[in-house]
């Protein structure tokens, strides 16, 4: 998804003046959500209309009919299923499952086999016994950050000891 702009702004971007967009809005470019009132404006996501002025383009002008889209659609996921099935794509919710299925492993790991086995082989190599709760805190500590991490924020002032912010937080006044 692109940015969300509203039809001035969408006019900068492509070049046009209003009166052009609201004709090529009848003639089928995508609108995300219509302004109903007064004073409130069409959003429009940039790359799908770019994505629809492209297709206009190659049409050169044409209408594409009913059975050209169809054909169009069918080819395109034609195409995907080949795509997938070479397995240059990936459906998302396959990877989160698999991904979600990789970070609890991990965790487990990490919080119930790893401090164990680590204090019984420093125990074993120093000659001291290692708390195995020296090894752990660390551990949760860093999957505490982890759990913090907003994918969201591009802040590289990002502090991960600091809770994400909350819509109407206190600090915003609301």
């Amino acid at each position: 998804m692109g940015r969300t702009v509203s039809k001035a702004e969408l006019g900068e971007i492509v070049g046009r003046d209003e009166r052009t967009l609201s004709r090529w809005q009848k003639d089928g470019m995508p609108v995300i959500e219509f302004g109903v009132g007064r004073g409130n404006e069409n959003q429009y996501d940039t790359q799908a209309v770019i994505e629809w002025l492209m297709r206009q383009a190659a049409l050169n002008g044409k209408k594409e009919s009913t059975r050209d889209r169809l054909d169009r659609l069918r080819g395109d996921r034609e195409e995907l299923a080949l795509a997938k099935d070479l397995g240059e794509v990936v459906i998302e919710a396959e990877m989160v499952s698999r991904f979600e299925a990789v970070i609890t492993a991990a965790k487990i790991e990490l919080l119930n086999t790893l401090p164990d086995e680590l204090s019984a082989t420093l125990s074993a190599q120093y000659g001291v016994q290692v708390d195995d709760q020296l090894i752990r805190e660390p551990i949760e500590l860093i999957l505490r950050r982890l759990s913090a991490y907003d994918e969201d924020d591009d802040d590289p002032e990002w502090d991960p000891d600091e809770p994400d912010d909350e819509e109407g937080s206190e600090e915003d006044g609301e």
